[in-house]
């Protein structure tokens, strides 16, 4: 099936979202589409729920009314594999955490995964998502992602981080500190990260 394909940012950070797309159209992602909410960083948001905030508000409902399955990417993330990488591995769980970062674990169950810089949702889980996501307080997106679903019944993770990577920017969430980006792993070792000035 084919994907459409979000990228969740917020106005004031064209520059980010609009490199992020142009990268996905040249490693053929199909249906690319930008969702900008305002910039809740303006309204002094508490940080650890913009993510959730601006989601839930701006992004959710064009994947309720999306026909296909969905790829969302949070307006730092860094690819540098083809769409059908992206695709064969989102295949395999209703929700699949294709990059992320560090895990805490209890009894062997993942309680808390770092990283949803790029989330696939196929259609048939996107309504069981969006009535959990209504039904929540607003929260850090990473631990709502985790704790919310069933592990190995409603979402997953690849192996070794996954695919992708971000971009170095300075972070809202991270009290406007400057946030290193991440060398995905579909990356080349002495791939260089790019800096953008602003973003989540």
């Amino acid at each position: 099936m084919t994907h459409n394909c979000f990228i969740l940012s917020y106005q004031g950070n064209e520059k980010m979202a609009e490199r992020l797309k142009k990268q996905l159209i040249y490693y053929n992602f199909p249906n690319v589409e930008i969702v900008y909410a305002p910039n809740m960083a303006l309204q002094n948001y508490k940080r650890s729920a913009v993510v959730f905030h601006t989601f839930k508000n701006y992004l959710l409902p064009r994947m309720i009314e999306s026909d296909n399955d969905c790829i969302v990417f949070e307006d730092d993330a860094d690819i540098q594999s083809d769409y059908e990488e992206y695709a064969r591995c989102a295949d395999r769980m209703p929700m699949m955490r294709l990059a992320w970062w560090k895990m805490n674990r209890v009894k062997g169950i993942p309680s808390f995964l770092v990283g949803s810089t790029i989330v696939s949702y196929k259609k048939s889980f996107i309504n069981k998502f969006a009535e959990t996501m209504k039904k929540s307080r607003e929260q850090h997106i990473d631990g709502f992602l985790t704790k919310k679903f069933v592990w190995r019944e409603d979402w997953d993770y690849l192996d070794n981080y996954g695919l992708g990577g971000t971009v170095s920017h300075k972070s809202y969430i991270m009290n406007d500190e400057f946030r290193k980006g991440q060398i995905g792993s579909d990356a080349s070792k002495d791939y260089q990260i790019p800096v953008i000035e602003a973003g989540y």
